[in-house]
């Protein structure tokens, strides 16, 4: 992990009060995003309005002009501006995350005894306790802070500090500190919270000495923190607990949803209603000047301006919020419908084929059932409205539909509970007679998972290859006797010439992933399957035998294979391997020789049959890569 100090190598200097990069960090390039970040700060630095908190003496002494806002993004990009990088102490931004703790360390239920999730509108620092209870409205508000704390240091007592700063560290993605003078500081003049420490302690939601986990309280707000580490503090809330820099997951996805109703609710205090009314943005702020807020799924923002309004948010940081919000779309209650883009593609097995290559009589009966198999390919974050979309796809299947091929290569994201809507739609289509085939779904280990009788393939082609020999029901492939019939290349031809090209054939005995012929090497003969099946596969790298491969074709009993390079006498250019016990005729380029300076008129006539086969293939070759194009 790169250290804090590394990032200020240079001391930042000021062009029109925007901080430039330190020559440690790679400039950024302008973009749109970043102009805008540069106008709003333009314009919010003459707002002069609100005071510093002077209520905590090392608050009074900050530089209260100072001004930075920072944007990262759940995939990483940071947008910065201002004083981005200056420290300043966390104060009341750390409640969230001290609750997120106390909640993966102790538990809902037993937070839910301790303090309430009721808005309390009133002050921050207001003693509000439930007349029945005794327990805090939440923990966005001093009480609820303190008894979150207090129930943080009873659990972990010596190493609770150090804990807790461990955490926040993670969701900055660097070493965090504590402000010791400010510590000090809040320590000696927190009578207020003190007194509410105490009545929590009369009321039992702190059990012991309340002193303890006071003192952890003072210590929490006086962690040291900038503009940065706020914003990706908040973007790792925004990526469901999960630093979107470090990909380090830090919280349950379920904690940080109630962390971020709480913070819609209860994070900018009895300011709170107005917030989510004018920015609908879950938000925290700070007596030292800073605020966090979190766009679930889009960014995070970390601002920092010490000018405070009367309710102890910063006057700048509001602003920023609300134009951000405003030129942004970021208003949770201001999206968009979703746009039909759900379903990448959906087509039928008439319109797509395997590259599993089959015989006339197959072709002609796949020809019949090919629309009873229905190709669906999904895409993106496949949360509540796209997965509705998704299964009203499903739902309006053909009457027709026996086999359904559902590609997941370009999902993004599949929620648990989604997966549960879709599990429970093709356990509907199976009661309907429908068999669903899963294709490219391994990196969505949740869903897979969840569906172990589900027949699951790795790729898109293999599905259709085995949707195909579901509805042609087909068996897998039998090696026969080796009393085999010669290939149809010689159906054409007369008696007598087919006794002759039988005595120039030699018949071959291949074993499950023997190769047959190896990319690079000089063609030295054709290769007619007599049973079996052989695929030509084509690998990233020709040295690297164990290289994953793509499968180009898969041929079986009657077809032949190495026309390219035995008739032009290049190269071989794929690989072919046998995919069981499989035999093949073999005609060597030697014995086609001799055939053409014994009997040119046959040999001609053979050339010409292995060319028209050739020119099938590359026919279909070109349908088979156009699909392939639109898979990507």
């Amino acid at each position: 992990m790169q250290s804090f100090g590394e990032n200020l190598s240079q001391t930042p200097v000021r062009q029109r009060g925007i901080h430039m990069a330190s020559l440690s960090r790679p400039e950024k390039k302008a973009t749109e995003i970043q102009r805008l970040l540069e106008d709003i700060y333009a314009r919010l630095s003459a707002d002069l309005s609100g005071n510093t908190a002077s209520y905590i003496p090392e608050l009074a002494q900050v530089d209260p002009d100072d001004f930075g806002i920072v944007l990262c993004t759940v995939d990483g990009r940071i947008y910065e501006v201002g004083e981005s990088r200056k420290l300043f102490t966390i104060q009341s931004i750390s409640k969230p995350f001290a609750y997120g703790l106390a909640l993966q360390s102790l538990g809902l239920e037993w937070m839910q005894s301790k303090v309430g999730v009721e808005p309390s509108g009133e002050a921050f620092n207001a003693i509000s306790l439930d007349p029945v209870s005794g327990t805090p409205r939440n923990p966005m508000i001093n009480a609820g802070a303190i008894a979150t704390t207090s129930q943080l240091w009873r659990a972990h007592t010596s190493c609770a500090e150090e804990i807790l700063l461990s955490f926040f560290s993670g969701f900055a993605g660097r070493p965090l500190s504590i402000d010791q003078r400010v510590y000090a500081s809040e320590r000696d003049t927190g009578h207020r919270n003190r007194a509410i420490a105490h009545l929590l302690r009369n009321v039992n939601v702190i059990e012991t000495e309340p002193e303890h986990g006071l003192d952890l309280y003072f210590r929490q707000c006086a962690i040291q923190v900038n503009c940065r580490d706020l914003a990706v503090m908040a973007a790792s809330l925004a990526c469901q607990g999960r630093n979107p820099l470090s990909g380090e997951l830090l919280m349950d996805a379920d904690h940080v949803i109630r962390l971020l109703a709480l913070m819609g609710t209860c994070g900018m205090y009895d300011y709170a209603g107005q917030w989510l009314h004018d920015v609908g943005i879950p938000a925290k702020s700070g007596v030292g000047g800073g605020v966090l807020a979190v766009v679930p799924g889009r960014l995070g923002i970390g601002i920092f301006s010490p000018r405070l309004d009367p309710f102890g948010n910063s006057v700048r940081g509001i602003a920023v919020c609300q134009e951000l919000s405003q030129h942004l779309g970021l208003h949770l209650y201001n999206q968009n419908p979703l746009a039909s883009n759900t379903i990448r593609r959906h087509y039928s097995g008439a319109e797509r084929h395997s590259r599993q290559w089959r015989s006339a009589d197959q072709q002609a009966q796949l020809a019949q059932v090919a629309t009873t198999i229905q190709v669906v390919h999904a895409q993106g974050v496949l949360d509540f409205a796209p997965m509705e979309h998704l299964l009203a796809e499903l739902e309006s299947l053909p009457p027709h539909t026996n086999v359904l091929v559902l590609d997941f290569n370009q999902v993004l994201q599949l929620p648990e509970v989604s997966s549960r809507l879709l599990l429970s739609q093709l356990a509907l289509l199976a009661s309907q007679g429908i068999q669903t085939l899963m294709s490219r779904a391994n990196h969505l280990q949740g869903l897979t998972a969840q569906a172990p009788d589900l027949e699951q393939l790795d790729s898109l082609d293999r599905a259709l290859e085995r949707a195909e020999d579901l509805v042609l029901q087909v068996l897998p492939p039998q090696p026969q006797s080796l009393g085999l019939v010669p290939p149809p290349l010689l159906e054409a031809f007369s008696p007598e010439d087919r006794r002759l090209l039988e005595t120039l054939m030699e018949l071959k005995t291949y074993q499950p992933g023997e190769r047959v012929l190896r990319k690079g090497e000089r063609s030295d003969g054709l290769y007619f399957v007599a049973d079996g099946q052989f695929s030509v596969l084509s690998r990233k790298s020709a040295q690297d035998a164990n290289a994953s491969p793509s499968r180009l074709a898969t041929l079986t009993a009657g077809m032949c294979f190495g026309e390219i390079g035995f008739l032009s006498g290049r190269p071989r250019s794929a690989d072919v391997e046998a995919d069981g016990l499989s035999h093949c005729w073999m005609l060597s380029r030697q014995m086609l020789d001799r055939l053409y300076e014994s009997q040119l008129d046959l040999w001609v006539r053979v050339v010409l049959r292995v060319s028209g086969e050739l020119e099938e293939k590359l026919i279909r070759s070109t349908d088979q890569y156009v699909a392939q194009e639109e898979d990507q």
